[in-house]
Parts: C-alpha cells; structure tokens; sequence
C-alpha cells in the first residue's frame, strides 16, 4: 500500500510540474508592443503608423545595435538587417524602454519583425553602385534558354538583388529559393513587382528577392519556376546563380 501511494505521489508531482512549466512558457511569450506600417526610413529610425494604437497612431522607433531584425518570409523568421526596411512594410516591434510623451510617440525597439512585404510595387532601391548588385533575367532570355547559370560578384558587407520574369496568371511561380550557405548570403525581402498592365494573361512581371552578404566566400542560388500544385509541372524556368562575396 505505502509503495502504491508513493507511485501515485510521484505521478502527481509530475503533472503538476508538467502544467506549471506549460503555463510559465505560455506566459513568457510577450505580444508585440506596436505593430504598424512604416512610413519612412530614416537614419538609425523608422517612422511607422498604426491607426488603430491607443497610445499614438505614429512612432519614430529608435533601431540601435542591440535590435533584433528578423523578416518573415514563407513561414521562417531570417535574420535581416536595417537597411531590409522600405516603406509600406507590415512590422511587430518589440520595445526596449519606455514611450517618450511626444508626438510622434519615441521609443527604441529591442526586436522588429517585419510580417508583411511592402505594398509598393516599385523595385527595391539599391544603396550605390559598389555595395548592391542588381542580377536581372528576362522572359526574352528565359525564352531562348530556360535553364540559365550566371555569376555575380559583391563585396562585404554588400547586398544583392535578384530580378527575375515572372506571371502568375498562367499557374507558374517561383518557389523558395534555396541557398547553399546562409552564412555567405542571406534572404532579407522577397515581393511581387507588377506591370502597368497587372491581370493581363502573358504580360510579364517580376519577382524580386533582396539579400544581403554575411561573410566571405562562394555559394550558390538556385531558382525554380513550377506549377506548385500536385502533378503540375516543374522546373518551367531554373536560375542556378553562383555568388562570389569579396
């Protein structure tokens, strides 16, 4: 009987256990302080709008070296730098400190995520002609060979972005990329730039990922173009990018 209830003491300790750690990691999942669009990209700030805010509906968040930038992309969060904000991007922020009373209300960020690519359609800007490099293929050279190979090279630190045609009316798109080494290169932005004429079957448009070096060395991209559904067909279109970091 006395090992019975010594059996049963256990158990029970052990659930109880069980449900106070379950509650104390429920409990350490903080909800974000602000979450918003941003409206401009100043230096070492962004000034972001969130209407709906109780406290202010604009902020100038102060983004210092201790931020954690983190950019939400096909279900994973990536590591991303400060110059992976444009205007128009959906963002959760995390606060460091406290709310400045001013308007716009200022604060600094101790994480940002950024949820939502921009809703502009514009290509993403490039910093200068040394440290960014723009990689394009067009539907005029896909068509003469699907199957491209290219190489670039960038500097460190340096940022890459690559161009490709695309359109989604016909059923194709261009999967996840996949990056060889992610310590070489790492993915900040993807998004969907339209033409003037959007909707229209066989007017092409483009795909546009942004990203950035992180250290030394050679890698590899590879792009490909398929109709995502079961028995679709795959690898329409492939880019296979050698990237040189310097």
């Amino acid at each position: 009987m006395g090992k019975s209830r010594l059996i049963l003491g256990i158990i029970v300790l052990a659930a109880l256990i069980f449900l106070l750690g379950g509650c104390s990691n429920e409990e350490s999942v903080k909800e974000p302080d602000l979450i918003g669009r941003i409206d401009d990209v100043m230096e070492n700030q962004v000034l972001v709008s969130s209407p709906e805010n109780n406290t202010s509906d604009k902020f100038v968040v102060t983004v210092t070296d201790q931020t954690v930038i983190t950019n939400q992309i096909d279900g994973e969060k990536l590591k991303a730098q400060f110059d992976s904000f444009i205007t128009g991007q959906k963002v959760e922020i995390w606060f460091s400190g406290p709310v400045m009373e001013s308007y716009p209300a200022r604060v600094s960020a101790e994480k940002i995520v950024i949820i939502e690519k921009s809703t502009s359609i514009m290509m993403p800007p490039l910093d200068d002609g040394v440290k960014s490099i723009l990689s394009e293929v067009t539907c005029d050279e896909f068509a003469s060979n699907p199957h491209i190979t290219k190489e670039v090279e960038i500097t460190f630190p340096g940022s890459l972005v690559v161009s490709l045609c695309a359109n989604p009316s016909t059923g194709y798109a261009w999967e996840k990329v996949k990056i060889e080494n992610e310590s070489i290169i790492y993915q900040t932005e993807r998004n969907h730039v339209s033409s003037e004429a959007v909707g229209v079957v066989g007017v092409s448009e483009k795909e546009v990922w942004s990203f950035n070096s992180g250290s030394s060395g050679t890698t590899t991209l590879i792009f490909e173009y398929s109709r995502p559904w079961e028995g679709g067909e795959q690898d329409e279109w492939t880019v296979g990018l050698t990237v040189v970091v310097k």
